[in-house]
């Protein structure tokens, strides 16, 4: 067996096969994450593109500092004139027992960030090439990669969508009508074809600015129903933060801070949590554990809604929820699937990234001849819980997506992220909670059955519940609707933890909600 480079946790074969490519060439962490996150549009192509957004955590191996690289979508509309028409246009998808309603179009479109802030994070962070980074990616997408059930699935959801245009119906099927079945090849040459210019060009911001700008600001302008102007993008910047630091008796860990919403909520669940609900002498699954998630993900949510809330007012209500569970008088709709994926990558040096890529569901059109589908973030009801008309031009959105960092006192660290719009804060909490608090393995913390409470709603996996559904009775609410899975459901998320143990070992798990992959790379 050969020298161990790094472990990749990722949602597909192809984007975790890529990110090992770029461990064996010679690259760290970042390097891979970026790689496989270029390969996402091969192995998991309508899950996310690269003309949406997201967030990196990233820890360099030599200092062990951590930051976060911000390059989500920003809200359109500056200068724009204000009686331009919109294409704005409802589409009902429909997934396992529930219905949700995304909104698409050109004015759906915010400003995406995704190919300047993974090519600055790779200049910043990574030491290869940036031809060598997107080599793996280009090759799959020119070559084709065999389509599987999971990503079959995938396309049905998003059928309306992927159908919307003759641009994208020469992608996503091969006689321009039927989505591609299991098996079938999907390629998408002009993509590489993107990459490849990309790459070779001496300066990959100039690039942008003159062959992806023009061509978003075309296809999604207010010329064309859209919002995006010359001003926004003349504006956006990939942003560098400090990550939000929890410090736990366990260890600390380390989140995406403000103006993301994620991690501030799951910050105040895990601090409920650790200071209010005695979970560590607690079994997975028991009534204690289960009314501890259910209470904290109720305050979490209320916290949201009502920025009135103190940190007092928070833990009294916490503690109340304990005693009896509640019903939830809040009218928002729980968010739906949520075309988002993730990839972690820890390499042999103790390096890391983790990265959190969406394009919402995507919008029903491309960005000019370059093969990326361009996003809907500005229909996404998570995105912008006080309604559509609520954001403010040039600001980032308040993304939902945390890549985050677990770092005990003993030295193990794991990195780990979720795709699955609202249920983001509730996976990535739960399996914080069974990794420090419980005391699961890693791969027992992603497997381990979830609950998700939101607007009321009561979603519970009982397929490992002692009990099944008479499990859940400890925490019954009378008249309280309840969506009940009987298995492991991609509705709760896709968590991909990359894990190095205080003796170095690699380790981690792919979620099989979403089709997950772990992979530890030799040379």
């Amino acid at each position: 067996m050969g020298r161990s480079l790094g472990v990749v946790a990722a949602g597909s074969q192809q984007t975790a096969q890529a990110a090992a490519e770029v461990l064996r060439a010679g690259g760290n962490a970042c390097d891979a994450a970026v790689g496989a996150c270029f390969a996402t549009q091969a192995g998991e192509p309508s899950l996310t593109s690269l003309g949406g957004g997201g967030v990196m955590i990233h820890k360099q191996a030599a200092s062990g500092k951590f930051e976060i690289c911000d390059f989500f979508v920003n809200a359109p509309g500056l200068g724009a004139p204000e009686d331009a028409e919109l294409e704005f246009f409802p589409v009902e998808l429909a997934f396992g027992p529930a219905r949700q309603v995304f909104y698409i179009g050109r004015g759906s479109a915010a400003v995406p960030g995704a190919l300047p802030g993974l090519c600055d994070a790779q200049q910043r962070w990574g030491r290869l090439k940036l031809a060598e980074v997107v080599r793996p990616a280009c090759r799959m997408l020119r070559e084709g990669v065999r389509i599987d059930d999971y990503q079959v699935s995938c396309f049905q959801l998003l059928e309306p969508i992927l159908l919307h245009t003759p641009e994208n119906r020469a992608i996503f099927t091969l006689d321009g009508e039927h989505l591609m079945h299991s098996g079938d090849l999907y390629a998408n040459p002009a993509l590489a074809d993107t990459l490849e210019e990309m790459a070779a060009a001496s300066d990959w911001r100039a690039w942008h600015r003159s062959v992806i700008e023009p061509a978003v600001l075309e296809g999604f302008g207010p010329h064309r129903g859209g919002r995006i102007t010359r001003e926004d993008l003349g504006r956006y910047r990939v942003e560098y933060r400090q990550p939000l630091e929890l410090q736990h008796a366990r260890g600390r860990i380390l989140l995406n801070p403000p103006p993301s919403a994620g991690g501030r909520l799951i910050a105040l669940m895990l601090s409920l949590i650790e200071k209010g609900a005695g979970l560590r002498s607690a079994s997975w699954g028991s009534a204690r554990h289960l009314r501890a998630m259910r209470a904290a993900m109720q305050v979490a949510e209320e916290s949201r809604v009502r920025t009135d809330l103190g940190p007092e007012l928070l833990r009294e209500r916490f503690s109340a929820l304990l005693g009896s569970p509640a019903p939830g008088d809040l009218a928002r709709r729980p968010g739906g699937h949520g075309s988002t994926t993730h990839v972690s990558v820890i390499d042999a040096d103790g390096g890391g990234a983790a990265v959190t890529l969406s394009h919402g569901e995507a919008n029903g059109y491309q960005i000019g001849q370059t093969g990326i589908t361009m996003n809907n973030e500005m229909g996404e009801t998570d995105l912008l819980p006080g309604g559509f008309e609520t954001w403010r031009a040039g600001a980032r959105l308040a993304t939902m997506m945390c890549p985050s960092a677990v770092e005990t006192l003993d030295g193990s660290l794991s990195l780990l992220g979720t795709g699955g719009s609202s249920r983001i804060r509730t996976s990535i909490f739960q399996v914080i909670v069974n990794l420090l608090e419980l005391g699961l393995s890693p791969e027992q913390a992603v497997c381990a059955g979830r609950i998700h409470w939101e607007s009321g709603v009561l979603n519970a996996e009982t397929f490992d519940l002692p009990g099944g559904t008479a499990g859940l009775e400890p925490i019954a609410v009378a008249g309280e609707k309840r969506v009940l899975f009987d298995s492991a459901h991609l509705f709760f998320g896709g968590v991909h933890l990359a894990h190095r143990g205080a003796d170095g070992q690699l380790g981690g798990a792919g979620d099989p909600r979403r089709s997950g992959v772990l992979q530890i790379v030799t040379d």
